[in-house]
């Protein structure tokens, strides 16, 4: 196995979960996917950052807390999370969830992005929603 997964932080913000922690949550959930070759970064940005890279790429004026981009998919999946802690913060707040707990969320559900997993319609959001689940149960130990 081969896995790489690097952390960047563009700002001063602190990390809700420990980066050991959440670099082994994020290879348990890619081999849990079948992805054990990999190289990911892990970007942290300000959420006026993320939301003008989600205007630029995807043309949606919106705040988000992560965006992922897949580089490369053979022999190596290489991609890209950039992720806003600011955003991170606000979700926990608002659905009454440790902030570790919801950065490890999105970590996951960034990992199922660069895995092809996709939350256009309704259908695909209550799967996505229920993969977060399981492998939160599954991998996170708070």
């Amino acid at each position: 196995m081969s896995a790489s997964v690097q952390f960047f932080n563009e700002g001063s913000i602190n990390y809700p979960l420990d980066e050991d922690k959440a670099r082994t949550l994020f290879l348990q959930v890619m081999k849990a996917l079948g992805k054990q070759e990999i190289d990911v970064n892990i970007i942290i940005k300000t959420d006026e950052s993320l939301r003008e890279m989600k205007k630029q790429y995807f043309n949606k004026d919106v705040y988000t807390d992560i965006i992922s981009f897949i580089i490369e998919e053979e022999p190596v999946l290489e991609g890209e999370l950039y992720c806003s802690l600011e955003r991170i913060r606000k979700n926990a707040a608002a659905y009454s969830e440790p902030e570790a707990r919801e950065f490890a969320r999105i970590l996951i559900h960034g990992a199922c992005h660069l895995c092809g997993y996709e939350d256009s319609s309704e259908e695909e959001r209550r799967e996505m929603t229920r993969m977060e689940n399981t492998f939160l149960n599954q991998f996170y130990n708070s």
